[in-house]
């Protein structure tokens, strides 16, 4: 079984002896490779063991050690319900920026209450401390987020699984009279390793015997993730870049904050049409890949700008200025309806 996952996943011949540093397969494919291994084995693997693994004969030997049977879990559920106040407001509608970090807390608060654990307790085999690391993140509601008005009652609601140990996939019900909407968000698990936050560093919590969050086979979500990370954007129409603001875009651990990313975009597209604020969000789907210095400035490009009627369709990417990553691509559609 182990063979076979292998051989899917890395392509063309195999050399099982050989580094796995040397193999066609990035920290991502790495993740999958994981995840299946895990679900195979039926147990988690430690940071401890993978991180002693070498070779692809190494994987296979995964398959000698005792397995232990973990409980499959029941699902983690949690609701939270809001009045539309200014708060939750921007632009007479309600705020995408504060719908992004609701969605993003909603998703990381079932995680922890899943793992019995303080959102700050959260650690790897080692001790080291992780932090939920946003890898995907769409969301679409049937009208434009302008049209949900003040004093209106939006609820959301919400369940969350996993793939492995590392992968955790939430979705969510954004429910409103008007605008019902839903939400899949994606994360992985991020330690730092040097004092910089162009070098974090996969990781794995631990999986408590009595964990709440259901194990999936892997799902369609992430392999449409593998698939944006190895394509290349077509070229750019437009660029501009933006120059980091610790107060709004920074997060509280001192990285680039996945609700900035959007708000990013918006401020950078505004550059290059003067009518983008009368357009409010209907969807978007952001992909996430790497993070960045807060003294590194971005630079914004527009892939894909199609106008037709009152619906705006896009494709924008941000990159690191010093060293060209990209570190976001966001396929949105904006609306004046």
């Amino acid at each position: 079984m182990l063979r076979e996952i292998i051989q899917e996943e890395i392509p063309g011949p195999q050399d099982f002896s050989a580094s796995i540093a040397d193999l066609p397969i990035d920290s991502f494919g790495m993740v999958v490779l994981r995840g299946r291994v895990e679900a195979a084995l039926g147990r988690p693997v430690s940071d401890d063991v993978w991180g002693r693994i070498e070779t692809l004969n190494d994987v296979l030997a995964l398959s000698s050690e005792e397995s232990a049977s973990r409980p499959v879990g029941s699902s983690s559920r949690m609701r939270r319900s809001y009045s539309v106040n200014m708060p939750q407001m921007a632009m007479g509608g309600l705020s995408e920026s504060w719908l992004l970090k609701e969605l993003g807390d909603l998703h990381w608060g079932m995680i922890a209450s899943g793992l019995g654990s303080q959102s700050s307790s959260i650690t790897d085999g080692g001790g080291n401390r992780l932090y939920a690391t946003f890898t995907r993140i769409c969301y679409s509601l049937q009208e434009p987020l302008g049209t949900i008005s003040e004093n209106s009652s939006l609820d959301l609601s919400g369940s969350i699984s996993r793939f492995g140990a590392g992968t955790f996939i939430s979705d969510i019900n954004l429910g409103h009279d008007f605008a019902p909407g839903t939400a899949r968000l994606m994360s992985n698990f991020s330690r730092r390793g040097n004092a910089d936050n162009t070098s974090l560093l996969k990781g794995q919590p631990i999986i408590p015997e009595d964990c709440r969050i259901p194990q999936i086979a892997l799902p369609a979500f992430m392999l449409e993730y593998r698939d944006r990370r190895s394509a290349n954007p077509d070229a750019a129409i437009f660029d501009s870049e933006y120059e980091i603001v610790p107060f709004h875009d920074i997060n509280g651990v001192g990285l680039l904050y996945f609700a900035a990313c959007p708000i990013i975009s918006d401020i950078c597209s505004l550059r290059y049409f003067a009518g983008f604020s009368a357009l409010s969000t209907v969807a978007r789907d952001v992909y996430y890949f790497a993070n960045t210095d807060t003294q590194d400035s971005l630079i914004f490009r527009i892939h894909r700008w199609e106008l037709s009627g009152s619906v705006l369709d896009t494709e924008t990417s941000l990159s690191r200025k010093s060293d060209g990553a990209l570190m976001a691509y966001l396929v949105t559609r904006k609306s004046n309806g």
